[in-house]
């Protein structure tokens, strides 16, 4: 399609998007009426994901659902040209908690002050409904387009995705893709668009230390080994107060093509949502006071370690007096492009063991790596276009996002290029109460998957295959 039939379908398509987003704010409603909480294992997962497929049928998709033991995946297929895009969402939420912040029912799209609030409407339900929206606007041009467009959609990313691969590998013909549009992409303060062109990997472990067999009274701590102070000590050894990670290879094998890659977009990013973050957030300086590009290189090229939480003995109302028999802590560990994820759980396994922790038990609650896409890609180049003509200025394209998603079984199995596309904004609360996106991004949102659409029609058609 020449760029003169492109600008005669962008101008109805936008029409189409103006007219008739009111319906797909009500699709947004009906999804997230279900409780699609991956923790909670519920039924509803499965009702959420008929539903989806029921919606995508509707369409004319030839829809199917898969499962390797988890919540189903809903594949589907609408067209039958040449190139193909894929659209990677999930439906499965984060739980509400706490019920008690939430100024409305999470489980209800409520409109306040040009706001949609409730569970998932960021994350990622309102990017699902979006993108019906901006294929239902382009379905009529598909075949002018040669274009073939594929949703996939899980049920279990907020759980680390763990049957996530079998399912692809089951798949991989039909999964496979000349360009992919990722879950998410935030608008941010200065009104661009946020694309991130990978995702860090995730190694989320458990590490419990045990002292009595049971509580005990603490008129017996003078004789009963504590272990929250072993705990204490644990988590001393494994990072400094200023950051720095001393597992031994932690920071081992980092790509160096992804680091030169990185590098030409740091020197490109803005540091300023960075500092506005550090206001909104109370805080007088980041760790070890990074600034500048030092910071944007902390946050995007670099593996993390964090402890999500710690537990131990009694914690309710009131007081009681006890020496705990156990204490545990949650830690999330983000590796980068070219590190191993079952490398670090060795070494850290390693580590434990020779500073006096052998006896820690270390539970994996999930493991993946890191995957990222070149930024010359047509689908990259195709949503840069994109962003840049509805929201009026050039996306902020950042190498790796500061967050985990298991976008390297697309990237590196299936080696589909892809690029980020979102409804949210920087203040959207996700995985927090009042979660909520804007309307005028909602609309945003639509239009730029269409147009991304469009431009990658135009550019893929001019790439050789």
């Amino acid at each position: 399609m020449g760029y003169d039939s492109v600008s005669r379908v962008k101008s109805r398509v936008f029409k189409f998007v103006d007219e008739s987003y009111g319906r797909y704010v009500d699709i947004l409603g009906e999804l997230v009426s279900f409780k699609s909480v991956a923790a909670w294992k519920s039924e509803e997962l499965g009702e959420c994901a008929r539903y989806v497929a029921d919606l995508l049928k509707e369409r004319g998709f030839r829809v199917s659902l898969k499962s390797a033991g988890g919540p189903p995946v809903v594949l589907a297929e609408l067209g039958s040209g040449s190139r193909t895009i894929l659209m990677y969402n999930h439906y499965d939420v984060q739980p509400p908690d706490p019920l008690e912040l939430w100024e409305s029912d999470p489980f209800r799209v409520t409109a306040r002050d040009g706001l949609l609030f409730g569970r998932g409407v960021a994350d990622n339900k309102g990017n699902i409904a979006a993108r019906l929206g901006a294929v239902d606007s382009l379905a009529d041009y598909l075949e002018e387009l040669d274009l073939r467009v594929k949703f996939f959609i899980e049920g279990e990313e907020e759980v680390g995705s763990p049957t996530l691969l079998d399912v692809v590998r089951d798949s991989l013909d039909w999964v496979k893709a000349d360009g992919g549009i990722w879950e998410t992409g935030y608008v941010r303060r200065d009104g661009s668009l946020g694309i991130s062109l990978g995702f860090k990997g995730m190694l989320y472990v458990e590490i419990v230390l045990k002292g009595p067999s049971r509580d005990v009274h603490s008129g017996t701590a003078p004789l009963v080994p504590n272990p929250v102070w072993r705990l204490a000590k644990l988590l001393v050894n494994l990072k400094t107060e200023d950051g720095f990670v001393k597992i031994p290879g932690f920071y081992d094998g980092v790509s160096e093509e992804f680091l030169r890659d990185a590098e030409e977009l740091i020197k490109k990013l803005s540091y300023e949502e960075l500092e506005e973050l550090k206001s909104e957030l109370g805080l007088k300086e980041f760790v070890r006071g990074l600034t500048g590009e030092e910071a944007l290189r902390e946050l995007y090229t670099k593996p993390s370690l964090n402890a999500s939480g710690v537990y131990a003995g009694y914690t309710g109302r009131g007081s009681k007096t006890i020496v705990p028999s156990l204490a545990g802590v949650k830690i999330d560990i983000r590796p980068v492009p070219g590190q191993k994820p079952e490398k670090i759980l060795e070494n850290l396994k390693r580590y434990l063991s020779e500073t006096g922790f052998s006896d820690a038990e270390v539970v994996v609650h999930s493991m993946y790596p890191s995957g990222y896409t070149k930024p010359g890609e047509p689908i990259v180049r195709a949503s840069v276009e994109a962003a840049r003509e509805v929201y009026g200025r050039d996306p902020e394209l950042a190498p790796l996002s500061g967050g985990s998603g298991p976008i390297y079984i697309f990237t590196d199995i299936a080696r589909i290029p892809m690029t980020g596309a979102g409804v949210g904004y920087y203040g959207s609360r996700v995985h927090a109460p009042n979660e909520n996106i804007r309307v005028r991004d909602f609309v945003l949102g639509m239009k730029h998957v269409a147009l991304t659409l469009l431009n990658f029609s135009r550019l893929s058609a001019s790439s050789p295959k």
